[in-house]
């Protein structure tokens, strides 16, 4: 069994789809998820990858000074219309107005300016690179799908920009979520 240390460093995060593989197997993984086994292999491998990345990178991301946070553009309340946010294409991030208490955007990004964070609500990992170059970070933390967050992992390695992940706790275009307090306790 993989138990993540920081004896392992971004290198030993290759044999993970093997454990992720025996794992899914072993537990059942697909039946319990509904996904395929392909698609559960991948869930748990991208869980484990960015679990173990955040934690080899925990203690310089705690050093770091600037620190961005990253979220997803699918938790706003709405994707349409409805939703104030404005949208700047010179950052690519939306900038929320706070105009509803029960919008998660909302609480998460006064939860990370209090944490002394920038934060960024954007459309797709994609825009990552452009906001984490031109302003230059020396710490990330990212909200998002696996999928994204692992995409985000490769980015970081690239910058040299230690990082932490949360994981959307309800994946999907629109209407996901995420743990406040999970958020709270990694800034």
């Amino acid at each position: 069994m993989l138990v993540p240390t920081l004896k392992y460093d971004l290198c030993h995060i290759a044999h993970i789809g093997d454990h992720a593989k025996r794992h899914v197997k072993a537990f059942k993984l697909d039946r319990a998820t509904g996904l395929n086994r392909v698609d559960a292999g991948a869930l748990v491998e991208d869980f484990i990858e960015v679990q173990v990345a955040s934690k080899i990178q925990r203690d310089k991301f705690e050093k770091a000074q600037r620190r961005a946070l990253l979220l997803p553009q699918c938790a706003r309340s709405h994707m349409d219309k409805r939703c104030m946010a404005d949208f700047k294409a010179d950052v690519s991030t939306h900038e929320g107005r706070s105009c509803r208490e029960s919008c998660l955007i909302s609480m998460t990004t006064a939860l990370g300016k209090a944490k002394g964070c920038d934060v960024y609500v954007i459309p797709g990992g994609t825009c990552s690179e452009r906001i984490l170059k031109g302003k230059k970070y020396d710490g990330v933390v990212g909200v998002a799908c696996g999928m994204e967050l692992k995409m985000g992992l490769g980015l970081l390695k690239k910058l040299g920009i230690p990082g932490q992940g949360i994981f959307l706790t309800k994946n999907g275009c629109s209407n996901t979520s995420l743990n406040l307090q999970n958020l709270a306790r990694v800034l």
